[in-house]
């Protein structure tokens, strides 16, 4: 065999070695991708199955032993999805549970109690129109943890408790031009009496 056929067969190996590595690694990712959503999905069904087991354990216990104050927790739209699963306790048309709110980090200044701080608030732009609504209902009933702006979109305080380091950085970028969705846990609200910078709207992830 000359050369020259020796150099050609030389290039075919190397291409069929290439296009084979290529081929592998392009593979590879897939299903590390595949994967990683798998185990998301996963997760997220956990929480909600969790989330369904602890109010049906609330709601079969919703009368205390004397049979008074009676509490009803009513599931919203009869419906419980991974995205959003929220409750009406005792007909208060206050929602109490998971949902997903879109927007961007917004810091506000906030007084209570002859105290100002600055608290982690989130203006909420987009995502449950059931935790919109009642978020501007309590703001316009005269509720001061959370405020509106002149959008009439709801500038909530946020907690950050559950969230590692690398994901409060990632809200504290977004912006206005670039928002992001987040997955959170609505607490029913406090009466008065709450601190500065109260947050019963707890981040469970970034979606």
């Amino acid at each position: 065999m000359n050369q020259t056929w020796k150099i050609i067969l030389a290039v075919i190996i190397m291409t069929i070695v290439m296009t084979g590595g290529i081929y592998y690694w392009q593979n590879l990712r897939v299903n590390l991708s595949l994967r990683r959503y798998q185990q998301e999905n996963n997760e997220l069904q956990k929480e909600l199955t969790q989330l369904q087991g602890r109010y049906e354990t609330l709601g079969s216990n919703k009368s205390n032993t004397n049979g008074a104050n009676s509490v009803v927790y009513n599931l919203v739209n009869n419906r419980c999805f991974i995205d959003e699963c929220l409750f009406n306790v005792s007909n208060s048309n206050y929602p109490l549970g998971s949902a997903v709110i879109k927007g961007y980090y917004s810091p506000v200044e906030r007084s209570a109690w002859d105290e100002t701080k600055k608290c982690d608030s989130f203006t909420i732009t987009g995502g449950s129109d059931n935790l919109i609504r009642a978020m501007v209902d309590l703001v316009d009933s005269g509720n001061t943890i959370h405020s509106k702006n002149d959008l009439n979109q709801p500038v909530i305080n946020l907690g950050l408790d559950l969230l590692s380091q690398r994901e409060k950085q990632g809200i504290f970028k977004s912006n206005n031009d670039n928002q992001i969705e987040l997955i959170v846990f609505n607490d029913s609200p406090r009466g008065v009496g709450v601190p500065v910078c109260y947050r019963d709207v707890v981040v469970l992830r970034e979606k």
